[in-house]
């Protein structure tokens, strides 16, 4: 398609290669470098790290996206790791706020799970959970649904949450926020389950790659906040036998790396959390980064030296 050029956008040369730039670029698409002083008057490169020693988070406003409407939390206590990642949902007003919301809300409700004596049996962590999303539904409920020059639709936002052991994993989720477990041995599996049309249609018995491939396939049919039917989330438990890296993520990264082994071979040659987490997030900006990125790493029996600390400070 072409442009009329008295309909065109000005352009300028790229800082770093000199490509021509719209003015209304943020990055080159040639070189991937920054150009927003230029285009915008301002780099808004909101780039949040967490790093605990023993788990690790990041999250990136990403290459496209004028803010970060993404939020994550993390915490480490007694040989137990807890972490949530959200991403508010763009099409809502204040995604972001909503984001941060859940995910606070959402430790805030699971943290005492870091201190019991014993780890939860039957239906008592179930419970747990589903209790720890009704407390971020009601939080993101809080979140103001006017937004000047924004949208009109009750702020939302997609959670993902873990509570891991050595031995043991936990995940819930609502909306198509994930978590992965890969295998230090290679390979690995989602954890998670999408609640999307794509996954519906898969549910439905139609082939992966043509859900996949639908234009609305990536559409959420469960979120948390406005007009929701249901908060409840889908819990999967996971036996760790063998060592790995539990990975909690949006689709900022997953839109590039679906599959456990692609990530998997991302983290070849990592010595710590924070190095899989930055390899991780930069892989997404690294294959375009068109929306924001976030990223929770634990590694589970990888390393002497990630040792969980007797007790370690939530981090938000």
């Amino acid at each position: 398609m072409s442009l009329d050029a008295d309909t065109r956008l000005d352009v300028f040369p790229c800082p770093v290669c000199q490509s021509p730039v719209f003015d209304d670029e943020l990055y080159c698409e040639v070189c991937g470098g920054g150009v927003a002083t230029q285009a915008t008057g301002g780099d808004h490169g909101d780039r949040e790290e967490r790093d605990l020693r023993v788990m690790a988070g990041i999250s990136d406003r990403g290459r496209r996206r004028t803010r970060n409407e993404d939020a994550m939390t993390i915490a480490a206590a007694n040989g137990r790791f807890l972490a949530a990642v959200c991403d508010g949902v763009a099409s809502t007003a204040n995604g972001d706020q909503a984001a941060r919301a859940a995910a606070d809300a959402t430790l805030s409700a699971l943290e005492p799970l870091l201190h019991m004596p014993d780890w939860p049996e039957g239906d008592a962590l179930e419970e747990r959970f589903d209790a720890a999303f009704r407390e971020a539904q009601s939080a993101v409920m809080l979140v103001p649904d006017e937004e000047p020059e924004g949208s009109d639709l009750s702020p939302s936002t997609t959670m993902v949450s873990a509570f891991a052991s050595s031995d043991k994993i936990v995940v819930g989720n609502v909306g198509d926020s994930r978590a992965y477990w890969l295998a230090r041995a290679g390979g690995g599996k989602t954890l998670s389950v999408d609640d999307s049309l794509a996954q519906e249609s898969i549910a439905q018995g139609v082939a992966p790659e043509v859900a996949l491939a639908d234009p609305d396939a990536h559409t959420i049919t469960r979120w948390i906040g406005g007009d929701t039917d249901s908060v409840a989330p889908r819990l999967v438990t996971f036996d760790v036998t063998e060592p790995g890296v539990l990975v909690l993520c949006t689709d900022g990264l997953w839109n590039y790396f679906e599959e456990p082994e692609r990530l998997n071979r991302l983290l070849d040659g990592c010595a710590s959390a924070m190095d899989m987490a930055r390899r991780l997030v930069d892989a997404a900006l690294a294959s375009g980064g068109l929306d924001n990125v976030t990223v929770v790493v634990v590694p589970i029996g990888l390393d002497s030296e990630m040792t969980t600390p007797k007790g370690g400070r939530p981090s938000s």
